[in-house]
């Protein structure tokens, strides 16, 4: 694949990635790291492709819960889409095994299929996606964990904070917009307590456009944050609180500060990529759950 190619890609996904609402940016979140991308063409006519890239080392095994952790240095999946008038005739697994070819040829042990952090369109497949599901699995991709994204109204959610941001203020803990001058200490105080890939994410968000970080303070101590728009405009996360001082709610009002200014954007819905905490969301914004992904992964010789 070529950058001439994208705009074809591009296409391809908005024809074929029928329950994403923003398909066409797909392509262009998964570029944001360096990948290894094959496409498929009768003729002129581009009629699939795939797009892989180089992860980590060391994660556990694929081959059971109870096998221990192995050293493998990951590769990922991060997209495939074929014409719907190409498919069942191989153009698929013809550019897995490329694409697979080519992580083996870096040295990568296993392949995933999964959010690839930061840079990521979905924590897995949509299990809605049925051909998906069955193509993975007929290739020997095993299933893994479920992952699930959920949704906020922004014209229904419960988004005031006045009293909340008072009840902080007593307590000595301000809750603001981060700025430029957050942009490094922020991404340094997150480096311990919350995963690595969570710094470069904030940091993305921090300097897009449209996208945002909103933080608590404590004694210029960084307590709390939450971020929006880091792959997409619509999206939250990631979003955290110091363990010792959940009590306060102060998660919630990160995350409707957040919510607040994607509404005032114009946004309608936005979107908490790969919740962990669902009943949190649920409580603090009434976010329901909207979709659902299922993570593979196979050893590869």
């Amino acid at each position: 694949m070529s950058a001439s190619d994208h705009p074809a890609v591009a296409r391809l996904c908005e024809q074929e990635l029928t329950l994403d609402r923003d398909a066409a940016n797909v392509l262009s979140v998964v570029l944001q790291r360096p990948v290894i991308g094959m496409v498929a063409e009768r003729g002129s006519r581009l009629i699939g492709a795939c797009i892989g890239s180089v992860g980590e080392r060391g994660g556990p095994m694929v081959s059971g819960p109870a096998s221990p952790p192995g050293d493998l240095l990951d590769g990922y999946l991060d997209l495939l889409v074929v014409d719907r008038d190409e498919q069942g005739q191989g153009t698929g697994r013809r550019l897995v095994s490329a694409v697979e070819q080519e992580l083996a040829a870096r040295g990568c042990g296993r392949i995933r299929v999964g959010g690839h952090s930061p840079w990521y369109a979905w924590p897995g497949i949509d299990v809605r996606y049925t051909p998906a599901v069955c193509f993975a699995e007929g290739l020997g991709y095993r299933r893994g964990s479920c992952e699930v994204d959920m949704q906020v109204d922004l014209a229904t959610a419960p988004l005031d904070t006045t009293a909340g941001v008072q009840r902080l203020r007593a307590v000595g803990i301000v809750v603001r917009r981060a700025g430029p001058a957050d942009d490094g200490p922020l991404q340094d105080a997150l480096a311990g307590p919350w995963p690595t890939t969570w710094a470069t994410e904030v940091g993305a968000a921090l300097r897009r456009p449209d996208g945002g970080v909103h933080i608590a303070q404590q004694n210029s101590r960084y307590v709390a944050f939450c971020a929006y728009g880091v792959n997409r405009p619509h999206e939250i996360g990631p979003i955290g609180t110091d363990p010792g001082l959940r009590h306060l709610g102060i998660g919630a009002i990160v995350l409707r500060h957040c919510l607040s200014e994607q509404r005032d954007r114009g946004l309608a819905i936005a979107d908490i990529g790969w919740v962990g905490p669902v009943a949190f969301f649920s409580r603090a914004v009434a976010a329901t759950i909207s979709r659902a992904f299922w993570c593979y992964a196979k050893e590869i010789s």
